[in-house]
């Protein structure tokens, strides 16, 4: 029971506390504005509580001033209705500010100087209150800068003198007669390290100076013809034919009477010895050295021949190389397609040229002579060495046949050749019949028919018995035999 009381208790004295009940506590506070009335604890739900600007802010458009409680307890959220009163644009002459933010109550901006002038004050400045007014706290200004008067010379005078020199001012040299200028003959006030005003250059010097007049043996002049030369006066050169430049084509007369770069000098232009070629040789007697624009012609080895439309000339050129030929302006000769009668060429070969080898089989029965060719140097063309293969491969007969009761005379042949004749006989008390003698014919056979021997009977052709013959005579019954 004293435990509820309590809490009973604790609920009255919550609700009697400001902010109670659903009221709102103090309103917001603003950076631009105020409430117009003074603030209190809490606020009941429903309460419109009015702001003003504060000094340098004014009302921003038609935005109200106004937050309302709302029943969550909360006030109500407001976009800015107040803005900064605006300071306008510095006014910075030679100068120019620079800021990321707009030119109202509270904006900072950083001020610069243009090139020959120097700021003096404060870079910086800040939009500030003043009797109720904004306003810039301090402007700075920018001051030229001033150069020391410019270094008098010897031997010369200064043009434009004045009593200051400011940035971007000039004062000009010119020396006494006979003498040169050396160095910048104008100079001009100018900015070091941002605001010392210094001279662009030292003051020129006055001297005399005169350069030897050049010459350069096997070439010529192109400009500066005179033969006296004095500061900055230029010479340029060229080379004759045949010669090429070492050095400089342009040399200047220097401040300390020499030539710069110094004087060039023309040497002749010289190819070493012409190119090799394993199909060609040069015409004429080449040399070690040879001038520029010699011409070298080549003809064609022996087995080669000169290629259509391609030139075989080349020529010293002037960067002491030889010019290039055309490429294969020779080609190998062609031999004619080899005929092997009886056989053929090894390979589905359709071109021989020059040093070509082919390889030959033969048909059977035949035999090679030889079982390749090349294509050699034949007078002034090519041709096949050897060439014997030609028109047929070798063909042999075997030995000569034997016939009965006769002889032949190529009881010595081995391997009788197309052509060769053999000769037969019969022996004693036998004649020959048909042909007395065969061939060896062109397909390895001997020609026919073969001679025979026939027997000869009591010395009469076909009548008695042949000689040496034993006669029979058997009698039977009536009849007789003889055998």
């Amino acid at each position: 029971a004293t435990r509820a009381m309590a809490l009973r208790w604790l609920c009255v004295l919550l609700l009697a506390l400001p902010g109670a009940a659903g009221d709102c506590l103090q309103p917001p506070r603003f950076q631009f504005a105020e409430p117009v009335s003074v603030p209190q604890l809490s606020y009941p739900v429903g309460t419109m509580l009015r702001y003003r600007c504060r000094p340098g802010y004014v009302r921003n458009g038609a935005e109200t001033p106004d937050i309302t409680c709302l029943e969550n307890s909360s006030w109500s959220k407001k976009s800015a209705f107040c803005i900064g009163k605006p300071c306008g644009q510095p006014d910075i002459k030679n100068g120019n500010f620079h800021t990321d933010t707009d030119l109202r109550f509270g904006a900072t901006v950083t001020f610069t100087c243009h090139p020959g002038y120097q700021l003096v004050g404060s870079p910086f400045a800040e939009c500030t209150l003043k009797n109720d007014q904004v306003a810039w706290n301090t402007i700075p200004f920018c001051q030229i800068i001033l150069c020391p008067p410019p270094p008098k010379i010897e031997n010369g005078q200064l043009l434009g003198e004045s009593d200051a020199f400011s940035f971007g001012m000039s004062v000009s040299y010119r020396c006494n007669k006979g003498l040169s200028l050396i160095g910048d003959d104008t100079i001009y006030c100018t900015v070091a390290d941002g605001s010392q005003g210094v001279w662009s250059s030292p003051a020129p010097e006055c001297k005399e100076v005169k350069c030897e007049n050049p010459q350069v043996p096997n070439g010529r002049r192109l400009s500066g013809f005179g033969s006296e030369h004095t500061y900055r006066d230029q010479v340029t050169f060229e080379c004759n034919i045949g010669y090429s430049m070492k050095g400089s084509r342009v040399i200047t007369c220097d401040a300390n009477s020499t030539w710069t770069p110094p004087v060039p000098t023309c040497t002749q232009i010289l190819c070493g010895r012409p190119p090799q070629f394993p199909f060609a040789t040069p015409m004429t007697a080449v040399k070690d050295k040879s001038e520029f624009g010699t011409e070298v012609t080549y003809h064609c080895n022996p087995g080669y021949t000169a290629a259509p439309g391609k030139s075989s000339v080349i020529t010293c050129q002037s960067n002491e190389t030889w010019s290039a030929a055309d490429p294969d302006f020779c080609v190998r000769q062609q031999c004619s397609a080899p005929k092997v009668e009886h056989g053929a060429v090894v390979g589905d070969v359709k071109e021989f040229p020059y040093e070509t080898a082919v390889n030959f089989t033969c048909n059977a029965p035949y035999t090679l002579k030889q079982n390749s060719a090349k294509c050699v140097v034949a007078g002034d063309g090519v041709d096949w060495d050897p060439g014997d293969f030609f028109p047929s491969a070798e063909v042999t007969c075997p030995r000569p046949p034997n016939i009965a009761n006769g002889q032949h005379s190529g009881r010595s042949l081995e391997m009788p050749t197309p052509g060769v004749t053999v000769t037969y006989s019969c022996k004693e008390g036998y004649e020959r019949l048909g042909n007395a003698s065969i061939t060896c014919t062109d397909r390895g056979v001997w020609s026919r028919p073969l001679p025979r021997c026939h027997g000869v009977w009591g010395g009469r052709k076909g009548a008695g018995c042949p000689v040496g013959s034993q006669l029979t005579v058997e009698r039977r019954g009536w009849l007789w035999s003889v055998r």
